[in-house]
């Protein structure tokens, strides 16, 4: 049986130290392994009575565990970001458009409105109601009272007529 402290320690640790490294090495992965048993050999120096452990192996395997979880508990902590991280704007997505795509958007729609005003009104009427309430070309036919193939004319038309409008007020 060892006589000291250190006998002990050193006993264990040739006993042991590849086993613990191993199940360190599980717990927090390889990196962080070595010092978790480092810490482990430590505790049990910084143990009041180390002869009076019963199972100085387990005692080892319990103490690594419980820096295993320390060592998870800590690294979580230091991997969630907190109000005070800095963000550079530029990283940012927001789902919204810019005010740039804003603006676009809403010229293309005025243009596209004044477009249709020039048009028959049963053009635009087919067109919304095609576009905007977003009815199939049966179901406006039907309610119309129009052939379908009139609705899918006047719908192709409607749109035609936008984009060369469009196109011309911007150019």
């Amino acid at each position: 049986m060892p006589k000291s402290k250190h006998d002990l320690l050193n006993s264990l640790f040739q006993h042991h130290s590849k086993e613990l490294l191993a199940f360190a090495g599980w717990r927090v992965g390889d990196f962080a392994a070595e010092d978790l048993v480092q810490e482990t050999y430590l505790r049990f120096l910084q143990h009041p009575e180390p002869a009076s452990i019963s199972n100085p192996r387990a005692y080892l395997y319990k103490v690594v565990a419980n820096l295993g979880f320390d060592h998870h508990r800590k690294e979580t902590v230091r991997n969630k970001p907190t109000e005070t991280d800095e963000v550079e704007p530029d990283d940012l997505i927001s789902p919204l458009p810019g005010p740039e795509a804003l603006m676009e958007g809403e010229l293309l729609l005025r243009n596209c409105l004044a477009a249709l005003k020039t048009l028959p009104e049963v053009y635009r009427h087919v067109f919304f109601l095609n576009r905007i309430d977003g009815l199939t070309h049966l179901e406006i036919a039907d309610a119309l009272q129009l052939p379908r193939r009139t609705v899918e004319r006047y719908c192709a038309k409607a749109l035609v007529h936008c984009f060369t409008h469009t196109l011309r007020s911007q150019g």
